[in-house]
C-alpha cells in the first residue's frame, strides 16, 4: 500500500529544522505565524511533527523562514534545504554588519541627541524600555 506524501516524509526532521531556523531568525511561534499568515496552532503542529501543512501554507512558512520553495519537503526527504534566496547570503550579512558598524562608529562620536535617539530606538526594538 502506498502512503501519502506526508507519511513518507520525516516530519520530526522537518520540525527540528523549522525550530532551529525560527530561532536563528529570532522569531517566536506567534511571530512566525503572524508573518506567514497562518495560525499559531499550524506552527505548533509543524514543530511538533504532528501535522503536515497544505502546499500554500508550506510556501508561506518557507517564505517567512527565508527558505526557497520546496525546502520543507526537501528536509523531510532527508536533504538539506536549498536555503536563503539570492541576495540574503553570508556576503549580504557581512555587508550589513559593516554598515551597522559604520553607524555605531558615528554614534560613538556623537554625544548629542542622535546617540540618545538611537539608544531609545534600540531599547524599544529589543523590548527593554529601561535598558539592560
Amino acid at each position: 500500500m502506498l502512503g501519502n506524501m506526508a507519511g513518507e516524509l520525516d516530519r520530526e526532521r522537518v520540525a527540528k529544522y523549522v525550530v532551529a531556523r525560527r530561532g536563528s531568525l529570532g522569531l517566536t511561534q506567534e511571530q512566525l505565524a503572524e508573518r506567514a499568515g497562518v495560525t499559531v496552532k499550524t506552527i505548533y503542529n509543524l514543530e511538533a511533527g504532528d501535522r503536515w501543512p497544505q502546499a500554500r501554507t508550506r510556501s508561506a512558512i518557507e517564505d517567512t523562514l527565508q527558505w526557497r520553495g520546496g525546502d520543507l519537503v526537501r528536509i523531510g526527504e532527508g536533504l538539506e534545504p536549498l536555503g536563503v534566496p539570492d541576495g540574503d547570503g553570508p556576503e549580504e550579512a557581512l555587508r550589513e554588519l559593516a554598515e551597522l558598524n559604520a553607524y555605531f562608529a558615528d554614534l560613538r562620536a556623537d554625544a548629542g541627541d542622535k546617540r540618545r535617539m538611537a539608544l531609545t530606538f534600540l531599547r524599544a526594538l529589543y523590548g527593554e524600555p529601561g535598558g539592560r
